[in-house]
């Protein structure tokens, strides 16, 4: 017996000693059993002197089974007893069901004492992972997937994306395309041939995409994005078919533009420009408008007189008004036609022309922005990830990101954004999230095909943006609070939990601290991260590099974790100075 209660405060409880600690092992963080006659409790021993332990309550020991927590305390006659290190193992480690647990490392206190987490649990829920720089959270991340690539009944239906900031785990997982039972595929943003370049078809983009693309900062911009889209299918259809609905709306735009109250020469500026852009063969600056003795072009009968206006007005808008017809066929893309970024440019131009937009110019400034900013896309290499070759349909599209070049089944799905800036990289992982979000959504059988999505330095991306204020939603939120039901799960690594999101972080079940110092960071974590306790807060800013914290519906009870090294190991080690400097 290792001593006698004396008094029991909140969750601790304070014994004296029956023993002499000179005489035996190191006592720190050793587990103890508490019994009397009625329960056994499990408890940590974390604070000792010559006389006396304060030993933290962790649970209650029930039909042979750890149940994290406890309601009722320990008697005072109850008797306490160290834990043998071999029953470690099977009251915390969840050493009993070896085929639905992952092996993450060992206890430090106890020499080889494995600890497991449940496979299930951890990875069917949201998960989180913090530290600051060098603390080991791109090798322990890497090890704990090479720990579950390890396993050999992993079926094909596993689909890891790691979104990776800095092309840090090509090196770590790139390995298992040389076995024959699980495959690697990598994409990339550099173009050198390493890898797939990132490809996204435009035809799978919806307004909310584009809104993201376009960086949206007003909701009476994602009318226009919708006017746009639904104009894109005029570009991509045969002329023939189409030429009454194109025509019908360039002429309701002229219209706006002769009865918007404005000066005679930037009306007939603004005409100029708009069928200097789009014409038709019926309708351009060349299209006879007779009138009785003869005929002229349009482009005649814009001609301003002596006093400052157009003669030939109410000609011009007559001829316009033929041209007028009741339900223009207006949808939204279905994804069952392919077009460019080009389309949608030309699309979005012409809804700077249709119905509206020239009677007000707050509304055509904002117009103009968007396209001010798809100008700028399209003038930079951002474009070349959306230039995709061939039509393909969402379905096809994501079975496509999965499969290797051989036609093999990818468990493990790397993107490197390392090429891309913060704001454009948040985007593409935001428009990916959703797709596959919306893929999983749809499947016939809930579930059926899980997604967890990685997001290495994930306070780039998952940040408390305007996108609910704009689009009403933001799809990690969304992820994480609906995600679960669709097998769409997050794992969120960061360096910096402070600048995430508070919703998507009250959202995860499990995590797996690594050391912080930043004081931002320790208070965050410690006010958003539920039922972390203040031990756990006082460890994650002394552990070594390479240690972990890690507690949650995955593991008995918050476990500190000496993690292996991973083999081989991602791409994220720290300058090497003294060979640089010294060689």
């Amino acid at each position: 017996m290792l001593g006698k209660i004396e008094r029991i405060e909140n969750n601790q409880v304070y014994a004296g000693l029956n023993i002499n600690i000179n005489n035996v092992q190191n006592l720190m963080n050793l587990y103890v059993l508490m019994q009397d006659n009625n329960s056994s409790y499990v408890g940590e021993i974390v604070n000792i002197n010559q006389n006396k332990i304060i030993i933290n309550l962790l649970g209650e020991y029930k039909n042979n089974t750890l149940v994290y927590g406890s309601i009722k305390k320990p008697a005072f006659n109850a008797k306490i007893d160290l834990i043998a290190p071999e029953y470690v193992e099977r009251l915390v480690g969840n050493a009993t069901s070896p085929n639905n647990t992952l092996y993450l490392g060992t206890l430090p206190f106890y020499d080889n004492v494995k600890i497991n987490a449940n496979i299930n649990n951890l990875f069917g829920n949201h998960f989180a992972m913090f530290g600051s720089s060098g603390s080991g959270k791109s090798c322990g991340f890497a090890r704990i997937i090479q720990n579950l690539l390890a396993k050999d009944n992993i079926s094909e239906k596993m689909n890891l994306i790691i979104f990776d900031a800095f092309g840090e785990y090509h090196q770590a997982f790139k390995y298992i395309n040389d076995s024959e039972k699980y495959c690697f595929k990598a994409y990339t943003t550099s173009n050198n041939g390493s890898a797939e370049l990132i490809s996204i078809p435009p035809w799978l983009l919806d307004i909310d995409d584009y809104a993201l693309l376009l960086e949206v900062q007003k909701k009476s911009q994602l009318s226009i994005i919708e006017k746009a889209l639904r104009n894109v299918h005029l570009f991509k259809m045969p002329e023939e078919e189409v030429i009454k609905y194109k025509n019908s709306i360039l002429a309701n735009g002229l219209l706006d533009i002769l009865q918007s109250g404005k000066p005679a020469p930037q009306i007939r500026d603004q005409i100029f420009s708009a069928l200097s852009k789009f014409n038709t063969k019926d309708l351009n600056l060349e299209s006879s408008i007779a009138q009785p003795g003869y005929t002229r072009s349009f482009r005649q009968c814009l001609i301003i007189d002596e006093n400052n206006k157009i003669n030939a007005i109410e000609l011009i808008m007559s001829f316009l008004q033929t041209f007028l017809i009741d339900n223009v066929k207006s949808v939204l893309p279905d994804g069952s036609y392919a077009y460019t970024l080009e389309d949608f440019s030309d699309a979005l131009e012409f809804a700077l022309i249709s119905e509206g937009i020239w009677k007000s110019e707050k509304i055509f400034d904002d117009a103009n922005i968007l396209k001010v900013r798809l100008d700028a896309l399209l003038s930079s290499e951002n474009k070349d990830y959306f230039n995709f070759p061939n039509y393909i349909s969402r379905n096809k599209y994501i079975e496509r990101i999965v499969t290797t070049l051989e036609g093999k089944k990818a468990q493990i799905i790397n993107f490197n954004i390392d090429n891309l800036n913060d704001r454009f990289a948040k985007t593409i992982v935001k428009i990916y999230s959703k797709l596959f979000f919306n893929y999983a959504k749809a499947l016939e059988q809930k579930a059926s095909i899980p997604f967890n999505i990685i997001l290495e330095e994930a306070h780039r991306y998952v940040k408390e943006d305007n996108d609910n204020e704009i689009l009403g939603y933001n799809i990690f939120e969304r992820i994480t609070k609906e995600g679960r039901k669709y097998g769409i799960l997050l794992g969120l690594i960061s360096q910096r939990p402070s600048e995430l999101s508070g919703t998507c972080l009250s959202q995860c079940s499990n995590f797996i601290l690594f050391k912080m110092t930043h004081p931002l960071d320790i208070e965050y974590v410690s006010k958003v991260i539920p039922n972390i306790t203040t031990e756990v807060i006082e460890r994650i800013k002394t552990i070594q590099p390479g240690y972990c914290i890690a507690f949650g519906s995955a593991f008995k009870i918050p476990s500190l974790i000496k993690l292996d090294m991973p083999n081989p190991t991602p791409n994220s080690s720290s300058t090497d100075l003294e060979n640089i400097w010294f060689n």
